[in-house]
C-alpha cells in the first residue's frame, strides 16, 4: 500500500539539499557522542523547496546530551544557518527516546524518517520498535466523536445563536478532526497539522470526490448564517462516510456510530451479568466510569462487586436521556428482544 505523499507543484530542489547535506556529514559524524542522525522534515518525505529547511536530528549518549542541553553544544541547536542552507536540528537522548511513549506526530515523522548515520544500528532498532503497530481504525473514534461535538453540538449552537463566524470557527475544528481520523482509517499516524489537508489528498482510501468536497469542507463561503449550514451539512456528509468505511471494515453488522463504540462494548460486556468483581471491570476501564451515563442509572459498588440491574437498564425509556445515550440504549435494548 502506498504512503501519503507530497505534491507541491513548487519546483522541487531535493537533489541540492541532500547534495548539501552530503557535504557536511563527516563533519556531523565526528562529533563526540553521536550515536546516530536521522533526515526528518519534508525532506524526508522527498520535498524541498527555497523555503524548506534541512531537518536532522541527532540521537547522542546521555552525558553529551546533557552537555549539549546545557549551553555547550559543538554546534547550533533549532533553526539555523550553515553556509547557504538553513538547518532545523534537534537533539535527543537515545536512551529516553528508547523508553519514552511516542505521540502520533512524532511517530508520523519518524515513520517517514530516513537513517543518515548508525553505525551500531541502535537507531535502526529503535525506529523499527516504535514503528511496529500502526494506528487501527477504531482508534479513531475519539476524534469523530471531537469532530461530531463541533459540528453538530457546537454548530447548531452558533447557528441558532446567530454568529457565523464563531460558527465556522467551530466547523474548522470539526474539519481537523475529520481529518485526522481519516489518516487514522487508513491505518496512518496522524501527521503535523501543517501536512494534515496537502497530504490527505494521496491516502489509499479517501470519501468521493475528495478534492472538491475538501475544498468544500474548508469554505467558510460569505460568513453567513447558510453557508454556516451548508459547511454543517458536507461536513456530517463526510464524517458519516469515514464513520461507515471503518465500520464496514473493523466491525461489519455494527449499528451505531464509531464514537459510541467504547460505551456500546462495555454495555454488551455488562448486560449478561448480575454482579461482577471490581477487577473484572478495571482490567477494562476506570471506576468512574460507573458515575456517568447510562452506567449511573443500573449499577452500584459494593467493597469488591459491581452490581448490575439489567431490568433498570432495558426500561430507561429514551426521553430520559441525552440523544448520544439513548442511542446506545436503544440499540441494546433492541438486541436483548
Amino acid at each position: 500500500m502506498s504512503r501519503p505523499y507530497v505534491t507541491a507543484t513548487s519546483t522541487n530542489k531535493l537533489h541540492l539539499f541532500l547534495a548539501e547535506l552530503d557535504s557536511r556529514m563527516k563533519d556531523f559524524e565526528s562529533l563526540d557522542g553521536v550515536l546516530g542522525i536521522t533526515l526528518n522534515g519534508g525532506l524526508s518525505r522527498g520535498y524541498a523547496d527555497e523555503l524548506s529547511e534541512i531537518d536532522l536530528v541527532f540521537y547522542l549518549e546521555s552525558s553529551p546530551y546533557e552537555l549539549w542541553n546545557s549551553g555547550q553544544s559543538p554546534i547550533p541547536l533549532g533553526i539555523t544557518r550553515i553556509g547557504s542552507y538553513l538547518y532545523d536540528i534537534k537533539i535527543s537522548d537515545l536512551e529516553e527516546e528508547q523508553q519514552r511513549s511516542w505521540e502520533s506526530v512524532a511517530l508520523w515523522d519518524l515513520s517517514y524518517a530516513k537513517v543518515l548515520y548508525d553505525p551500531t544500528g541502535q537507531i535502526a532498532k529503535m525506529m523499527s520498535e516504535k514503528l511496529a503497530h500502526t494506528p487501527e481504525p477504531l482508534h479513531a473514534e475519539g476524534l469523530l466523536f471531537n469532530c461530531w461535538w463541533y459540528f453538530r453540538l457546537a454548530g447548531d449552537i452558533w447557528i441558532h445563536r446567530g454568529d457565523p463566524v464563531q460558527g465556522h470557527s467551530m466547523l474548522n475544528m470539526a474539519a481537523i478532526r475529520l481529518l485526522e481520523a481519516l489518516f487514522i482509517a487508513n491505518h496512518e499516524y496522524v501527521p503535523h497539522e501543517k501536512w494534515l489537508v496537502h497530504m490527505s489528498r494521496t491516502l489509499p482510501w479517501t470519501p468521493d470526490c475528495w478534492e472538491t468536497r475538501l475544498k468544500e469542507m474548508m469554505s467558510t463561503g460569505d460568513l453567513s448564517k447558510d453557508s454556516l449550514i451548508v459547511r454543517q451539512a458536507i461536513i456530517e456528509h463526510l464524517w458519516r462516510e469515514v464513520d461507515s468505511y471503518i465500520i464496514s471494515k473493523e466491525c461489519p453488522g455494527y449499528n451505531l456510530n464509531v464514537m459510541h463504540k467504547t460505551f456500546y462494548d462495555l454495555l454488551k460486556f455488562l448486560l449478561p451479568k448480575d454482579s461482577l468483581p471490581i477487577k473484572e471491570w478495571t482490567d477494562r476501564m476506570g471506576l468512574s466510569m460507573l458515575s456517568r451515563e447510562p452506567f449511573v442509572r443500573f449499577t452500584s459498588v459494593t467493597k469488591d462487586q459491581i452490581i448490575v440491574d439489567k431490568h433498570k437498564l432495558l426500561s430507561i425509556q429514551p426521553e430520559e436521556l441525552d440523544s448520544w445515550f439513548a442511542a446506545l440504549v436503544e440499540q441494546i435494548k433492541e438486541e436483548s428482544e
